[in-house]
């Protein structure tokens, strides 16, 4: 692949800023970071921008990827909820797209938010005829259970298996857990424990009835933990204890759950996280905070060794936010859709403003023309064709305010 460059963004590392820097790419990995121009001749200027590495969404259903929301909460543990949702006419609706569609649609929904890597927590036979036609990335390596208590989905092998398959591989080991207050429930922790599934390569999703002495154990245990605060509101009124698991050390990362529970897109997410941490605790979670939590956090979490940072040898997942702000992180956390100015994947442009589309022709990178929110944006695949597909599917000109995207049915 052609070797090309970024220059004259402030470039969060995320740990560091580094004002006027050049990041140069080659070979989908970051080449170079410099504070010195850029020597590739293909290079673009983005003295406007604050470049990221590519935001991660550390939980997410895509096959799930609906609106609008479904619920009439607050709910005592996550099967009412299941119950409600697949009893609703909205579901009988989206039971009409067909499941290639349906990821496409939570793809995209991740894309234009400036994601590059999801988890998308689902057995490997329903997801694996699709990762290789997403237009970004998902965690394709993963041991699983779907959650603790002895109503949960059969999802993968028996607990101590998956995690010994997660430490053999070195990949995570993903469970819903503590979510809901049933007497069952606030023993997940303890039940994982016994399981043999708690550990450094555990990844525990919400963690709504954790307690003190639970998020001790998760510390001790060297176990990562992601906050869906957004869909936990919505279906139970209160989410994880998520002060005291930052202020013990745990590490914590931010995922949007689908869209029929959760918030629009990861960058939604954010400002909704910053604002009821701050309208819970009195305090603000600071951006910088909160930028890790998309970025290095899950990086370690998902044990991808090479992805959350800019620096050289990491894989060139990149994200380009518009400079709006005086600190470049609330820049970050602030932005809205129009506010992504370009994503780059393995080192290739997946989606940006106009303005770059002579990044994708010099790269050979296919793209399509679209607006989104009002803004000329280029995107790679067939996002208009997909928009089609769902509105024939179900007989109307379906829109999503996640992708708020101009088309004709």
């Amino acid at each position: 692949m052609k070797e090309w460059g970024i220059q004259g963004a402030l470039v969060l590392t995320p740990e560091e800023e580094l004002k006027g820097s050049s990041v140069e790419i080659k070979d989908a990995k970051i080449d170079r970071v410099s504070r010195e121009k850029s020597r590739c001749a293909l290079t673009i200027d983005a003295q406007d921008a604050v470049l990221t590495p590519g935001l991660i969404n550390s939980h997410d259903h895509l096959l799930g990827t609906y609106f609008p929301k479904v619920g009439n909460g607050p709910y005592e543990n996550w099967l009412p909820w299941d119950n409600d949702l697949k009893s609703a006419p909205v579901y009988e609706e989206r039971q009409q797209i067909e499941n290639r569609d349906l990821y496409l649609l939570g793809a995209y929904r991740n894309l234009v938010s400036a994601v590059t890597t999801v988890s998308d927590h689902i057995p490997h036979f329903v997801s694996e005829p699709y990762y290789d036609m997403l237009p970004m990335k998902a965690i394709r390596h993963y041991a699983l259970a779907h959650s603790i208590a002895s109503f949960a989905l059969a999802w993968g092998g028996e607990i101590d298996a998956e995690y010994q398959k997660a430490l053999k591989e070195d990949i995570p080991f993903i469970t819903h857990i503590g979510e809901g207050f049933d007497a069952e429930t606030r023993q997940d922790l303890k039940t994982l424990d016994r399981k043999g599934g708690l550990g450094d390569h555990s990844v525990l999703v919400h963690c709504i009835a954790f307690q003190d002495e639970d998020i001790k154990i998760i510390k001790q245990k060297g176990a990562s933990v992601v906050w869906c605060a957004d869909s936990n509101v919505f279906m139970f009124n209160t989410t994880a204890q998520v002060k005291k698991m930052l202020d013990a050390g745990v590490n914590v990362c931010i995922g949007t759950d689908s869209p029929m529970s959760g918030g629009e897109n990861l960058l939604y997410e954010l400002k909704f996280d910053r604002t009821y941490f701050k309208k819970t605790y009195g305090k603000d979670l600071p951006d910088e905070t909160i930028v890790r939590m998309v970025t290095a956090n899950p990086a370690r979490a998902f044990h991808m060794k090479k992805s959350g940072h800019v620096k050289s040898g990491f894989v060139a997942d990149l994200a380009l936010f518009r400079h709006t702000r005086k600190n470049p992180y609330d820049s970050v956390v602030s932005a809205g859709l129009r506010d992504v100015l370009l994503v780059v994947i393995d080192g290739k442009p997946a989606y940006g403003d106009a303005r770059y589309a002579h990044l994708f022709d010099a790269l050979k990178v296919p793209y399509q023309r679209i607006v989104l929110d009002g803004e000329e944006k280029v995107v790679i695949g067939d996002l208009l064709g997909m928009l089609r597909r769902i509105s024939k599917a179900v007989h109307f000109k379906k829109e999503f305010p996640f992708l708020p995207v101009e088309f004709q049915v």
